[in-house]
């Protein structure tokens, strides 16, 4: 593929005016020259002739090249290969050169996964109908990044089926945040969810645990499902509410009454079907009609998926009794007022992510919590993956990764020696200000956003300090 970009000359650049030169004498279609491309230390691109150092600098990458710019930082990735040729240039307020961008996209190391040990399988479940083959090859990828054993996999395998609704991708994919251990968390919930144990996913704000369980119903090719528990919610709120009927006076029409009408005064073009379906409607709309709204929650009893109580603990404790201890305890059927007896799926997962001793949490009663496996989501020691995942690689210079991984860590430190809450500790409020720096290159600063997203909202008597280890780490 090719793309024409433009390159800004600044006086920085001393090899330019030799270009200029060279590019008037040029009778090719382009300069024959080996372009060298980079990014500095503040995340701008530059151009060198032949060789990358200070004297041979040609320029930069001219402003509202984002396209372009997104190009060269996967090239920077090693996720494509890209050629850069001078072309032309013109003079005005700035020297530009006109340059042609070539690129293809190149094996990514992260596509570099073997996945012939799965083939028969594989090749089953594409003849089926049930995925597709890029669809396959993500998910083995995904749970061998987990260090997922291949038996683990196959058995894994062996449950795709197909679903009567979308399989569920997650925005994010979950980034394992300790690769030296033995056994990833995504992989001990999968093995959990293999012998059909209910999870409790357990942590502070931001670690995860919500993306984990998005991409545990992407492996196992299920639908995904979530509900926010609160104290007060009702039966209704899961199950679904009870409403009137009114489709019947919703399809009578002027039309049809003019028709009936007609027929009652005994003229003879009275249409007798318009004034019959009018009276049928008109007498059933009289009537009063009421329906049981059909709920996500029972649908997912009835044909399975991946169903996730987000916030879990904020339930009251006899309500989430109710329904969690007859779902978890193997008899397989719950009764629902309005659905009568219902037979639960084999393949129903039931997840509940949940903080502990957060504000407005209750304590839940111990048979219910006898019921689940509870896996441990702790602050990782960097987020720097976590960040890549979320903002994008290519969106923003490296050093911005890596000041905020920098600034996370010192925090961490400082909660772990008790002088910091961990409320500072908002890898979400990091993912934000990154983000809102991306938006619009040179309309904020990193240090402005994380004062936003991250210290702002902690307490008082603690921004001071977080303010003091910002200057220490943040500089952009």
């Amino acid at each position: 593929m090719k793309k024409m970009i433009k390159i800004q000359k600044a006086m920085t650049y001393p090899k330019a005016a030799d270009m200029m030169q060279l590019l008037d004498a040029n009778t090719e279609e382009y300069l024959p020259l080996k372009i060298i491309v980079c990014e500095n230390k503040v995340g701008k691109i530059e151009f060198f002739a032949e060789e990358m150092k200070k004297e041979n600098g040609i320029g930069f990458l001219a402003r509202g090249q984002e396209e372009a710019a997104d190009i060269f930082r996967q090239y920077f990735q090693k996720k494509i290969n890209c050629s850069v040729y001078l072309v032309s240039y013109e003079t005005g307020r700035n020297v530009i050169f006109h340059a042609e961008l070539e690129y293809e996209t190149c094996e990514a190391e992260l596509l570099q996964v073997d996945a012939s040990v799965f083939e028969d399988m594989c090749q089953q479940i594409i003849g089926l109908g049930i995925a597709g083959r890029k669809e396959l090859e993500r998910n083995i990828r995904v749970m061998k990044d987990h260090r997922f054993p291949d038996e683990l996999i196959r058995q894994i395998l062996s449950r795709y089926r197909k679903y009567d609704r979308p399989i569920h991708i997650p925005k994010t994919i979950y980034i394992d945040p300790d690769k030296e251990s033995k056994t990833s968390l995504l992989a001990l919930c999968a093995i959990n969810i293999l012998i059909g144990s209910p999870l409790i996913l357990e942590g502070d704000k931001s670690v995860g645990k919500n993306v984990c369980a998005e991409t545990l119903a992407m492996i196992f090719h299920m639908p995904f499902d979530m509900i926010t528990m609160t104290r007060s919610m009702t039966a209704d709120d899961l199950y679904g509410t009870k409403s009137t009927d009114n489709t019947a006076a919703e399809k009578l029409t002027v039309a049809m009454a003019s028709e009936y009408l007609k027929y009652q005064m005994g003229q003879e073009d009275a249409d007798i079907h318009a004034a019959s379906e009018f009276e049928y409607l008109k007498a059933k709309s009289s009537s009063v009609s009421i329906v049981q709204e059909h709920a996500s929650f029972v649908h997912w009893l009835q044909h399975g998926g991946v169903y996730c109580l987000n916030e879990m603990n904020m339930a009251e404790a006899n309500f989430l009794a109710s329904f969690a201890n007859q779902i978890t305890d193997g008899s397989g059927f719950i009764d629902i007022q309005g659905y009568g007896r219902i037979q639960i799926h084999p393949d129903c997962v039931l997840i509940g992510t949940q903080n502990s001793n957060y504000t407005g949490t209750c304590e839940q009663n111990d048979a219910t919590m006898s019921r689940f496996a509870c896996i441990a989501f702790d602050y990782p020691a960097s987020i720097r993956p976590m960040l890549e995942a979320v903002v994008g690689k290519k969106r923003l210079a490296g050093q911005y990764f890596a000041q905020v991984d920098a600034y996370y860590s010192l925090l961490r430190e400082s909660v772990q020696q008790g002088t910091l809450e961990n409320s500072c500790l908002n890898i979400r409020g990091f993912c934000r200000a990154l983000n809102a720096v991306a938006l619009i290159p040179g309309a904020s600063t990193l240090r402005k956003q994380i004062e936003l997203h991250v210290i702002n909202t902690c307490p008082l008597d603690e921004r001071m300090m977080l303010e003091q280890l910002l200057n220490q780490k943040i500089t952009l």
